[in-house]
């Protein structure tokens, strides 16, 4: 039987998902409450935000800061639907589970779409995965490169999707499409498939006050990113890195949007825990006490951390980086964990291999345990 081969692995339909099929598996959850946005971006598109129970202890889980980790929105739905359809799996009347999976839905729109230009929905699971494994061996080539010949040339992971410019968007997404046209003009070509920022070129994470790279931001002096993205400036709107638009720091809208959420469900709740999911890594982030917070709740960081690492086998880290919106969310409330989800660079397709360690089939099964341990050590641990 062909499908018990590991190089197409044991699946029936394709493992990555774009923006409206991922709205459209959304859309079919049976056992979840559709809550009202916690916000708009710019080109106005709803940052969706779903419940699961009606119990005391809340935790909210969110996806796609960065829309190349297109691996975290596709495991959030995916568990988010095993959990519709096997509600035994968390105790509804024990969480308040809320989930926002798609929190950048412009990065989301943009970087799948370019997707689709060379894994359509058509193609078969043994093409897909051979492509994400040749995007990942090229990428492997570029980070050689990019070190031992200092390369600064043509990319060949984004030769890939040298096609998947701004008419790969859908007409319907005017707006979008126009902003992104006008900041990939100078860009290599295929760049749209390192797409981590929002539709306006900001990287939502390094968005805050006093980012890195601010003196660079503001006087518009390039600074490259590394390895295989060395094309591409850190400190000019675009696909990657650059912590605000315009001449002087504002939030963007998304992060207002989960600033607001985050502080009026701490105000009227009793939350317990926030997972937020990024790749790649294998890794848990935690705060501890040196970053300001007390010792009793570095502990309970850490107890948090400790109960998913038992299910993921995951390393766990104390952060070291407070210039991102993460570390702001961490100081706000304790339990907050960053998730790097699979042990394998080069984002967007890495991670849907099974090929190469099972690195897909870990991530899905490894971290949904590890989901419902956690909250339960939540749940029996915290005072408040």
């Amino acid at each position: 039987n062909m499908k018990e081969k590991n190089i197409i692995g044991n699946y029936e339909s394709l493992r990555t998902l774009d923006y409206e099929e991922m709205n459209e598996h959304l859309d079919q959850l049976q056992t979840f409450t559709e809550q009202a946005p916690i916000g708009y971006t710019t080109f106005h598109y709803p940052i969706r935000h779903f419940t699961y129970g009606t119990g005391e202890n809340h935790v909210i889980l969110t996806a796609g800061t960065h829309s190349v980790e297109l691996i975290t929105n596709c495991f959030l739905i995916h568990f988010m639907e095993e959990l519709d359809q096997n509600p035994n799996l968390v105790d509804p009347n024990l969480f308040t589970l809320h989930f926002i999976p798609i929190l950048n839905p412009e990065g989301t729109i943009i970087l799948t779409s370019a997707l689709r230009t060379v894994i359509p929905r058509t193609c078969t699971p043994f093409y897909e995965e051979l492509t994400c494994l040749q995007y990942y061996m090229n990428s492997r080539l570029e980070d050689e490169y990019a070190l031992k010949k200092d390369d600064h040339g043509n990319k060949l992971q984004m030769q890939m999707f040298r096609y998947a410019d701004a008419n790969c968007i859908a007409p319907k997404h005017k707006e979008l499409r126009k902003s992104v046209q006008k900041m990939i003009t100078s860009l290599p070509e295929g760049v749209m498939i390192a797409w981590s920022s929002n539709g306006v070129g900001v990287d939502l994470n390094a968005n805050i006050e006093h980012p890195r790279y601010e003196e660079e931001v503001l006087k518009k002096i390039p600074v490259y990113h590394e390895l295989r993205l060395n094309q591409i400036s850190k400190t000019t709107p675009g696909p990657v890195g650059c912590p605000f638009r315009g001449d002087a720091f504002s939030l963007e809208p998304e992060n207002q949007a989960l600033l607001n959420f985050y502080h009026d469900l701490i105000q009227t709740e009793k939350v317990v825990g926030f997972l937020i999911y990024h790749a790649c890594g294998n890794q848990i982030v935690y705060l501890d006490e040196k970053y300001g917070i007390s010792k009793e709740e570095a502990e309970y960081n850490r107890k948090i951390a400790l109960a998913y690492q038992e299910m993921t086998k995951y390393d766990v880290l104390v952060q070291s980086r407070p210039t991102t919106m993460d570390y702001i969310l961490k100081t706000k409330l304790p339990g907050t964990i960053l998730i790097e989800l699979g042990d394998i660079r080069s984002t967007p397709l890495s991670q849907f291999i099974s090929c190469i360690h099972s690195v897909y089939d870990h991530i899905l099964e490894d971290n949904q345990k590890a989901i419902i341990k956690t909250i339960h050590t939540m749940a029996h641990t915290i005072k408040r």
